[in-house]
């Protein structure tokens, strides 16, 4: 199958059922919980999840047969760091998740796992942390579902900080918009969704993903433009 020019193709990483790691005593199974958004209406269930080479979980792999916007039923991937893990439930919260950002997700196939590099979902980092700073500093989009969240990569710190004044310049609400350091080198976590320090690389290659939460068609179409123009 050919890819689009915006997907990246996954190495070395394996479902968990089909390795040969066994979850350690006291942490959760996975499989089977039950994926919802922030209103806890029914998006899925996690099938297994994606492990690397340390047995560490990159990715949940997200059933979303019966889910509530009855979109497309397929797979697709979640990194483990998009999502909050609720253990006395026995379920999975992805915080403020629309339809839309689902919906551009790629298929996951078993044995070729592509994520795509222009949505926002696969630009959190796998550890939680980060993503609670950056929620913190420039608005969580809590208070309203966007109607639609546009992303833009940057190499420097500097690219992304001046997006973010030009936004606001441009009459953007500073807390519908986030800057999130990713460093896919940093992405080590245990199913808990605690980091390993040990394994963390070389913050040289930070990128730095800006995203904005449209609130009308109109926006996004302004956001797009100068954004374009950022690059």
């Amino acid at each position: 199958m050919e890819r689009e020019e915006n997907e990246h193709q996954l190495k070395n990483l394996t479902e968990l059922n089909q390795s040969t790691f066994s979850i350690r005593a006291g942490q959760p199974d996975l499989s089977t919980w039950t994926v919802v958004n922030s209103a806890r209406q029914f998006i899925g269930t996690i099938r297994d999840l994606l492990i690397d080479e340390q047995h560490k979980v990159r990715y949940l792999i997200l059933n979303l047969t019966g889910n509530v916007w009855h979109i497309e039923e397929r797979e697709v991937l979640i990194p483990i760091g998009a999502a909050e893990l609720h253990h006395n439930a026995g379920e999975v919260m992805l915080p403020n998740i629309t339809a839309q950002q689902i919906s551009v997700l790629p298929d996951y196939i078993q044995g070729n796992a592509i994520i795509s590099t222009d949505s926002e979902i696969y630009g959190h980092k796998d550890s939680d942390e980060p993503g609670k700073a950056a929620k913190e500093a420039h608005g969580s989009y809590a208070e309203h579902i966007p109607f639609q969240v546009i992303t833009r990569v940057y190499q420097e710190e500097s690219e992304a900080e001046n997006a973010f004044k030009l936004l606001i310049k441009s009459g953007f609400a500073e807390s519908d918009i986030k800057i999130t350091t990713y460093n896919p080198l940093n992405s080590v976590t245990d199913l808990l969704g605690n980091t390993n320090t040990q394994y963390l690389g070389d913050s040289s290659r930070d990128e730095f993903i800006l995203s904005l939460a449209a609130s009308s068609a109109l926006d996004a179409v302004l956001a797009q433009q100068l954004l374009n123009n950022t690059i």
